[in-house]
């Protein structure tokens, strides 16, 4: 263990407390976008961070480092992003905000989900058979299910714009239609074990409460509930082994926390180490993106194949190297299934600097909770709640993971606001 990486993980670790630490100084600092990163840094690549630097031989000594640096300056433009100057224009108060259109486009979108979702199950012979060990995780991510999984998110928008709206109207019968992707939703989470649907149900709750009734758990619940939600996230991957229908779900008692745990913190091969591998080979390499990777993924996520041919749409990718498959002097190659991080698919595109991105991202963040909170702006709120949580996946998981709300939702439902026209001003909210 080196000085040098001793000091940059607790300046990581630092920085980590200073985004969940700040969140505390107002009432829904718990929803808001730096203390959720916070956490999930702190629950999620610090832990990892500490078994590489107790066990450097892991991983090249140097790419630990440059790793730690690049989490450290992530999560910093994270909170001068969230704590930059406000504009006044942010706050002033919504003109296009219609309870009645919005649940009425809410409706419009769980219709879209649904249908894509039951599509999507059909794919396994049905809804019972999606949930089990010969369903979901069987299928063949390409073609049909990549069209029907990209319409079923449709049904977290639905269920976000109707819940507003419905507390909006003080229609609670309204609740009914998201109440039934709620059900889809955990029982994702109680099946499937995917984490990021119970991280986004939870935001989903906790910003309806905020939003709709300024009612939030109290804070010393998140603060417990902060480490037992890390916990949760390195025992995801075991649990979901057993808990499909038809798995020996018996065997998920058997499971070992403590080892889990211990495994993390003496050094896993997981998402840090394939980072402090990525930053090192990228340098090696000297394969930066320049923003080619983003475009790509915008492609790769955005073009149907089945309207433009594979051959269509490998002619709109930019041809570039990634230091994720190439031959280096580690004997490394990335994992299946696993992830790059925010900070280092943020490294590959743009160095160190790439932390700008997240700068940016927190501005964005801002700007949507200064629109719900302060301008009392429903689609605002909404988009909000579907964008927390891809915006965690941005820093923990892949810059990109961002893409999805803003692109599906957020900028459509921008167009079709303009396009209606100004509606009759909302009532502001109180700043929190």
């Amino acid at each position: 263990m080196s000085l040098l990486s001793l000091a940059l993980l607790t300046a990581f670790a630092a920085n980590c407390a200073l985004l969940i630490s700040t969140a505390f100084r107002t009432r829904a600092g718990v929803l808001h976008f730096p203390f959720l990163a916070g956490a999930g840094l702190l629950g999620f690549l610090v832990p990892q961070a500490v078994g590489l630097v107790r066990s450097p031989e892991m991983a090249p000594a140097a790419g630990v480092d440059k790793a730690l640096l690049m989490c450290t300056l992530c999560a910093l433009a994270i909170h001068l992003g969230w704590r930059g100057p406000v504009p006044h224009r942010w706050s002033l108060a919504a003109r296009n905000d219609s309870p009645r259109g919005a649940y009425a486009v809410g409706l419009l979108l769980l219709a879209v989900g649904l249908t894509g979702f039951y599509k999507l199950t059909s794919l396994s012979g049905g809804i019972a058979a999606h949930y089990s060990t010969q369903g979901s995780y069987s299928l063949r991510w390409s073609g049909l299910p990549v069209v029907y999984s990209f319409l079923a998110d449709y049904m977290v928008a639905g269920l976000a714009l109707c819940s507003l709206a419905a507390f909006e109207l003080k229609s609670y019968p309204r609740l009914v239609p998201p109440a039934v992707a709620v059900a889809i939703q955990l029982a994702t989470i109680v099946f499937l074990g995917r984490r990021s649907v119970a991280v986004n149900l939870l935001v989903c709750f906790g910003c309806t409460a905020w939003f709709a009734k300024r009612w939030l758990p109290p804070r010393w619940l998140w603060i417990a509930a902060t480490p037992l939600a890390a916990i949760a996230m390195f025992l995801a991957p075991e649990y979901r082994v057993h808990s499909e229908i038809g798995a020996d779900n018996e065997r998920i008692k058997d499971i070992d926390v403590r080892q889990t745990m211990t495994n993390v913190f003496d050094g896993a091969r997981a998402e840090f180490w394939s980072l402090c591998h990525l930053v090192q080979i990228t340098d090696d390499t000297a394969l930066y993106q320049y923003g080619a990777g983003l475009y790509n993924t915008f492609i790769a996520y955005f073009v149907p194949k089945l309207l433009v041919g594979e051959d269509g749409k490998q002619a709109l990718f930019i041809p570039v190297a990634n230091a994720e498959h190439v031959p280096n002097d580690y004997g490394w190659d990335m994992p299946y299934g696993m992830v790059s991080t925010g900070p280092g698919t943020a490294y590959r595109e743009f160095w160190f600097f790439g932390c700008l991105y997240f700068y940016f991202l927190a501005r964005f963040m801002r700007y949507l909770w200064t629109r719900a909170e302060t301008a009392g702006d429903l689609l605002a709120k909404a988009a909000y709640m579907l964008s927390a949580t891809p915006a965690i996946a941005s820093v923990t998981n892949d810059m990109c993971a961002i893409y999805g709300p803003v692109f599906t939702f957020w900028l459509p439902l921008v167009v079709l606001a303009k396009i209606a026209g100004p509606g009759a001003p909302a009532r502001g909210g109180s700043s929190a």
